[in-house]
């Protein structure tokens, strides 16, 4: 067997460097299954703030929005634009897409908030 490829290094930092629990991941339940992601509230915010969706049931509402990165071999495939995801029992709404980056999904979520 020959030496490990670029492509097993960044396998292996997947849960050895991105997604290492003792720096900055956590156990998180995704659809009903526990696994390691990373969870940032700050992300989508800054690029978006919070944006105003308007008029709601309940009175005038704001969108809560969190970036959730996660292994794809924890998670699976990719969810489509405006699936749900069940994050720690709360559903959120696939709002920008997932992108796939070296074994890791980036998955933009959205819920109202009032």
């Amino acid at each position: 067997m020959g030496a490990p490829t670029f492509k097993d290094c960044l396998a292996a930092d997947i849960s050895a460097v991105f997604l290492n629990k003792m720096e900055f991941a956590d156990t998180h339940t995704i659809n009903g299954k526990k696994m390691t992601a990373l969870v940032d509230d700050n992300e989508l915010q800054e690029r978006d703030k919070f944006k105003l969706v308007g008029a709601t049931a309940g009175g005038t509402g704001y969108k809560a929005t969190r970036m959730v990165y996660v292994a794809k071999a924890d998670f699976g495939h990719r969810p489509a634009l405006g699936a749900t995801v069940n994050l720690d029992g709360r559903d959120y709404r696939v709002a920008q897409g997932t992108t796939e980056e070296a074994g890791i999904l980036a998955i933009a979520l959205e819920a109202n908030r009032t």
